[in-house]
Parts: C-alpha cells; sequence; structure tokens
C-alpha cells in the first residue's frame, strides 16, 4: 500500500488538475472569458489573446473557460495564425468544434460543450470532462456516479479522476468494484491524515488487471492497469 504522504501528493495533483474547469483569464490578458450562453452565441477574444496554451490544458492548469470554436470569425482566424506561427494547424468545425494538430502528430480537439480529448500517436488518449469513457479497462468496473474531471488511457492503464465527491460515496463504489471480482491481494486503508479523510483500496481481479481507488479531500481517482 502506498504511504499516505505520497497518496495525499497525488490527490492534490489531482485537485489541481480540476481548478482546470474553473473561470480564468485568456492567454496574455486579465479579462476573464466565458463560455457563450448557448450554442449559436459569441463571446470574442481579447485582442491580441492569442491561442489557448493545449499542452498546459492536458496537463490541467490551462486555460479551458472558453469555448474557442464559438467565438466570431476574426476571432478564429487570430487563433490559426497565431497556432501556425507556432507549429500547430488548426481547424474549425461547424459544429463549433475546434480540432488542433501539435508538431509530434497529438492532436487535441475541443468539443462545442467545452470538453477536451487529446489523442497521441503512440495510442494514449485524455480527456478533460466530457463522458465517461468506454474501453477495455473500464468494462471491468462499474461506471462511477461522479463528475469526471479527466481521465487518460494508454495500452497499459486507465486513470480517471473525479470532483466533489465524499468519503462514503468512494466507499460505497469501492464495495461496487470488490463485488466485480477486484479482491485478490486486496488492501484497504481508511484513516485521517492532516484533518481529512484519506481512503485507499487496491486489489487484482482474477484476470490479472489491478485496480486503485482513492480519496481526500473531495476528489477521488481511480487506476486500472494490466
Amino acid at each position: 500500500m502506498k504511504k499516505t504522504t505520497i497518496l495525499i501528493l497525488a490527490i492534490l495533483t489531482l485537485a489541481a488538475f480540476a481548478l482546470s474547469s474553473c473561470g480564468a483569464s485568456a492567454p496574455g490578458s486579465d479579462t476573464p472569458l466565458t463560455r457563450p450562453e448557448n450554442a449559436g452565441g459569441t463571446a470574442p477574444l481579447p485582442s491580441g489573446a492569442g491561442i489557448p496554451d493545449f499542452s498546459s490544458i492536458m496537463a490541467g492548469n490551462g486555460k479551458t473557460d472558453t469555448v474557442w470554436g464559438l467565438q466570431d470569425p476574426a476571432a478564429r482566424q487570430e487563433i490559426i495564425d497565431a497556432a501556425k506561427a507556432d507549429g500547430f494547424d488548426v481547424s474549425f468545425g461547424a459544429d463549433g468544434s475546434m480540432t488542433v494538430k501539435d508538431k509530434d502528430g497529438t492532436v487535441f480537439v475541443q468539443k462545442n460543450d467545452g470538453t477536451w480529448t487529446m489523442q497521441g500517436e503512440d495510442g494514449h488518449s485524455a480527456q478533460l470532462g466530457g463522458e465517461w469513457p468506454e474501453n477495455d479497462f473500464t468494462k471491468l468496473v462499474p461506471k462511477p456516479d461522479f463528475k469526471l474531471v479527466g481521465a487518460s488511457s494508454s495500452d497499459e492503464e486507465f486513470t480517471a479522476a473525479f470532483q466533489s465527491v465524499t468519503a462514503d460515496q468512494i466507499k460505497a463504489y469501492a464495495a461496487k468494484v470488490k463485488a466485480a471480482g477486484f479482491t485478490v491481494d486486496a488492501e484497504e486503508e481508511d484513516q485521517n491524515a492532516f484533518g481529512m479523510t484519506v481512503y485507499t483500496y487496491e486489489a487484482d481481479n482474477a484476470g490479472g488487471y489491478h485496480v486503485e481507488i482513492s480519496f481526500a479531500a473531495g476528489t477521488g481517482s481511480l487506476t486500472i492497469s494490466k
């Protein structure tokens, strides 16, 4: 079982990841950007705002409070031009989505609801917000009824971060995961540390998959690995 201190650091990292969904300012500007009230609205960017920092966004500390594909034509062209100068190819869909191709072949997509996805050439993928993903890992456990902050997956591992959950909710979910067969070499910790509840559960299943469930400070995580 991981040491409590290491777990807390990991949870706090996930909490920082969650902050990416909070209000923020445009790159190079102190002017707050807000999502349009409806899919047909626009919220022009401040002049010279440039493009979002896609690497920071997918790392969990970028500016995600604007639907860039719903900006006016001048703002979208400004993004395209600035992106090209930095080695990105940006295109906008008729549905208000934005697709960004990085120099290394990584593709970022922002849907018109503001959620982000990333797909790398190596098969690694990630998302900020959005719906619970369906893959070979997630089919092994029940779908959690929590707010999904973000998730990432590769051929070897899947990780998800949750926001606004309680210790009791995480423990109840862990019970469902146990019922799904993750009981081999199980280890569980439930304690108070630095004035907050810290909970972890990890175990294998008969198929050789390993699950780790963690909770602290209203933030939870789930990792499934081969």
